[in-house]
């Protein structure tokens, strides 16, 4: 029996291995500052997402600001834009937070600043923090769905869908990134 759960947990041990090393050559490649502990995050909810909606159909953007008369008033960390009738579908708030409640209450508290800016009739600019892309306000207007994103653990706590690595792990693919980084292995913003 002793045996079986060494077995078993080589097993896991690997698997979860095998997991975090597909996270990390997914990302690897996109040069962003990744001192900021949920860049790493919003990278692999960009991965999952992508393979949840795939291109060509989809795009999964991360880090979309919206500014009223060139003011940045917020920052949306995932966007689902519908490629074929170029409206944005979902908006994802990602938050891997230690304290998963609280990760939660902040991705609340965007999600209606997010919906109060939008139906305030006010002119809204949307920009790729990345790339610098400007999206317009009728891109949004039909958005139907607003989800939160976590860690690994966060649906026990409310979050609508949880990433699939633990806090840990995401700290442990941010070293790896940041390291490669360094070594001029992987492209650095």
């Amino acid at each position: 029996m002793t045996k079986f759960f060494f077995v078993l947990s080589l097993f896991i041990s690997t698997t979860a291995f095998a997991d975090l090393q597909q996270s990390f050559e997914a990302i690897k490649t996109h040069a962003r500052h990744y001192r900021d502990p949920g860049a790493v995050c919003e990278e692999v909810a960009r991965k999952e997402f992508s393979e949840l909606y795939p291109a060509p159909v989809y795009e999964v953007i991360v880090g979309v600001a919206y500014n009223i008369n060139g003011r940045t008033v917020g920052e949306l960390d995932m966007v689902l834009l519908n490629k074929k009738t170029n409206r944005v579908e979902m908006v994802g708030e990602v938050k891997c937070y230690a304290d998963m409640r609280s990760g939660l209450k902040k991705a609340k508290q965007q999600r209606k600043r997010f919906l109060r800016n939008l139906t305030s009739g006010l002119p809204l600019e949307f920009i790729n923090t990345s790339t610098g892309e400007v999206y317009s306000a009728d891109q949004f207007a039909g958005v139907t769905q607003f989800i939160s994103i976590s860690q690994k653990g966060g649906r026990s706590v409310g979050f609508d869908y949880e990433l699939e690595h633990t806090l840990d792990e995401m700290s442990q693919l941010r070293d790896e990134v940041v390291q490669c980084q360094q070594e001029r292995l992987c492209p650095a913003p």
